[in-house]
């Protein structure tokens, strides 16, 4: 016979189930996925040394989001592909480059007065970017491997993703108030379990 009686459990076990469970991996890939959008255009910004070799321009479309819980704290290792279409311009010269691209992100969640979800994402360093290029012409390709390119655009395309985080709207999304979030929900969440007519207190 199984035991009905409801066990008990501490405040800071409540804590963490709360947030591994309301805040689970779909919703959070979810939420990733809406708040970058489909398609972003970046540039133009000064590439090679000292900036004033090239100027880059990028078009790009995100993927969807995916990863897996980690290990050591409240949070995820979020893998983000991201097709990219770079336009090199040398002045004399504009070359294209596809690439394909996968950002790691380490998002991190906390709980911080007066009863508020802070996300936390973390940029990766551009050594950890997985990029493959792709160029449309042999002398981009030659290029490319003689310049070094495909590190200058590691570092363009993680100077972008910290440009994004810093973006009003993604801020606003990573700070979750959980009081006002029950205010506005608190009439459909009392439909749930509290009488609705007469015939629901017999």
């Amino acid at each position: 016979m199984t035991d009905a009686t409801p066990q008990p459990i501490g405040y800071d076990e409540f804590g963490m189930r709360f947030m591994t469970m309301v805040l689970h991996r779909d919703r959070v890939m979810e939420s990733i996925n809406r708040v970058l959008g489909d398609e972003f255009q970046l540039g133009p910004i000064g590439a090679g040394p000292g900036r004033k070799v090239a100027k880059v321009t990028a078009n790009g479309t995100f993927g969807k989001a995916y990863g897996e819980a980690l290990a050591d704290v409240v949070g995820y290792e979020v893998n983000l592909p991201v097709d990219v279409a770079f336009h090199l311009d040398l002045g004399v010269d504009m070359l294209r480059f596809n690439a394909e691209v996968v950002l790691p992100l380490r998002l991190t969640m906390e709980l911080v007065e007066p009863l508020t979800i802070l996300w936390h994402i973390t940029a990766p360093d551009p050594d950890d970017v997985t990029m493959t290029v792709a160029s449309d012409s042999r002398r981009a390709s030659v290029l490319q491997k003689l310049t070094g390119l495909d590190g200058e655009l590691r570092r363009f395309i993680v100077r972008f993703v910290d440009r994004e985080l810093e973006k009003p709207h993604v801020q606003k999304a990573m700070r979750i108030d959980l009081v006002t979030l029950i205010d506005n929900a608190w009439e459909h969440i009392a439909d749930q379990f509290l009488p609705n007519e007469p015939a629901d207190r017999r």
